[in-house]
């Protein structure tokens, strides 16, 4: 729905599909996995501590085609600030305007989606209706039976997120263990706060990266194919 740092929309095909009626993101992020395919058909609940983005979801699942359309098209230079628009718009707009942020910006760019990005949201906005969105940490989320898409700021690579100055990996890491149901983890190469396994080798924004993934089905660790 939106564009953030780190996001799998170039990965996605790679995970497991869902194997439980509930998909639970506890770093909701751009919510990627829950987008994908007809994942987004199923009992959705995304947690996110960071305000902004936590507001922006709450936004989009409670808005209507009508107000999407009315959000303002912005062209190069041209700022969110112009506009008389409530906080979460701005930062919907925010990360629209210069896509792979890891925060919402406000003047739109070159490479800026302001004048398309309300199409790709209208679309899919009827997707989402039936989402759950919090602002709280993952540890609020409550354990149960569930596809657990777990995506957080990494341990080596994730220093411009929010909230990884102060990620205790090894108590994540038991919290991972924890959880019932099927557990996809995703990290990169160097993490060793799970047992990792390479998952596919990708050319990143600057540098080629292997991206990790420890997954665990019904509390038995699953081995990886061999990286693609």
């Amino acid at each position: 729905m939106f564009s953030y740092y780190g996001s799998k929309s170039k990965l996605v095909h790679l995970y497991p599909a869902p194997k439980h009626n509930t998909i639970i993101e506890p770093f909701a992020g751009a919510a990627g996995y829950s987008l994908y395919g007809d994942n987004w058909q199923k009992n959705v609940i995304l947690y996110d501590s960071n305000p902004k983005i936590a507001a922006v979801w709450d936004y989009l699942i409670n808005a209507t085609e009508a107000d999407i359309k009315a959000l303002p098209d912005l062209h190069t230079g041209q700022k969110v600030t112009d506009f008389p628009l409530s906080q979460a718009e701005r930062w919907l707009i925010g990360f629209c305007i210069n896509r792979g942020s890891s925060m919402p910006k406000i003047t739109a760019s070159k490479r800026s989606d302001g004048l398309t990005y309300k199409k790709y949201i209208c679309e899919n906005l009827h997707k989402i209706k039936h989402w759950k969105s919090y602002g709280t940490g993952y540890d609020t989320a409550s354990n149960q039976a569930a596809t657990w898409f777990i995506d957080p700021p990494y341990q080596k690579a994730g220093k411009y997120y929010y909230g990884h100055s102060h990620m205790d990996f090894a108590a994540l890491g038991k919290w991972c263990l924890e959880r019932q149901g099927q557990v996809i983890v995703c990290e990169n190469a160097g993490a060793d706060w799970l047992a990792f396994q390479p998952m596919t080798v990708f050319r990143g924004s600057t540098k080629t990266q292997v991206e990790m993934m420890y997954l665990q089905e019904d509390g038995d660790p699953t081995p990886i194919s061999q990286v693609k």
